[in-house]
């Protein structure tokens, strides 16, 4: 568990630990001097859902910015650390530990169609390291998280199901020769909402084309469009802006891409739209995001 090292303002409360899966909701609020903890995650993967606030995380070779709505996946072997660190304001994380032996028992059996990183992770013990921006089953799961925390019992096994549905959805490749350049998403759904973000994530290089949207998932043009805004509280033009940059962190964090070459992958024709987009979901420019990822390595 977390060992608070300078500031008792910011809480951790835990629950699980059985059969290789504990959760913790970080949380409270810290001043000047800011708050920092270590964990050594032997065979363990961290998920880390970052809602309120802003910290760092860092391992033996990798660090990661987490602003509001981002999370990460960090993993190692037996000699890895890895550092958090709140910056002073007020906190709110949930987090998710999965043991080796919880992730091969659940998944392992279909390794092929595992993300490449997590894979190797589960074989070899290399350390995982990944941040992405929370999309719609991020949120689903902290508010499954949320509820274990303040409603035991059955509750909890919802969550534990949360957990499992989202692994299911950002562990695993769209088919056995995807490069993998991010958790993607492969399992359809027959939920409106999750199907509209779905397609919109397979086609983040093309403009929204809500009529076209609409027809294919069986829905009215307006009511598709109140009821994403009602249950993820963002516009489809903002869960395709949120996709895009995402897709151009990972395009970035390859280092297969420049940013000229990521802008146009994600369907920038303009590389000042691309940057004010890319600054006002991450909190830097991408040159900036780019050279603290390449400083990391």
């Amino acid at each position: 568990m977390p060992d608070p090292l300078n500031d008792d303002r910011i809480h951790d409360q835990w629950w699980g630990g059985h059969d290789g899966l504990r959760c913790a909701r970080i949380h409270g609020r810290t001043l000047s001097g800011g708050w920092r903890w270590r964990t050594h995650p032997s065979d363990e993967v961290w998920l880390w859902l970052n809602i309120e606030g802003s910290g760092l995380i860092w391992g033996k070779t990798e660090r990661f910015i987490l602003k509001p709505g981002m999370y990460a996946l960090t993993g190692g072997g037996d000699a890895s650390e890895w550092t958090c660190v709140r910056y002073p304001g007020t906190h709110q994380l949930e987090l998710v530990v999965f043991s080796r032996k919880w992730l091969i028992d659940r998944l392992g059996r279909h390794q092929e169609w595992l993300h490449p990183a997590l894979a190797k992770w589960l074989h070899h013990r290399q350390n995982l390291a990944f941040c992405g921006l929370m999309g719609v089953w991020e949120r689903e799961l902290c508010e499954a998280l949320s509820k274990a925390i303040l409603y035991p019992g059955p509750h909890r096994l919802l969550a534990e199901a949360s957990i499992l549905s989202w692994a299911a959805i950002r562990l695993f490749r769209s088919h056995s020769g995807d490069s993998g350049a991010g958790f993607c998403h492969t399992i359809k759904s027959n939920d409106p909402v999750r199907r509209a973000i779905e397609i919109l994530r397979s086609r983040v290089d093309q403009p929204l084309d809500l009529a076209t949207l609409a027809r294919e998932v069986g829905v009215a043009q307006h009511h598709l469009s109140r009821k994403v805004s009602s249950q993820t509280g963002l516009t489809l033009q903002r869960h395709l802006r949120r996709l895009r940059i995402e897709r151009a962190c990972e395009a970035l964090a390859s280092r297969r891409f420049n940013v000229t070459e990521a802008a146009l992958d994600c369907g920038y024709q303009s590389l000042s739209h691309f940057a004010k987009s890319f600054r006002e979901e991450t909190g830097l420019p991408p040159g900036e995001w780019l050279a603290k990822q390449q400083e990391s390595s």
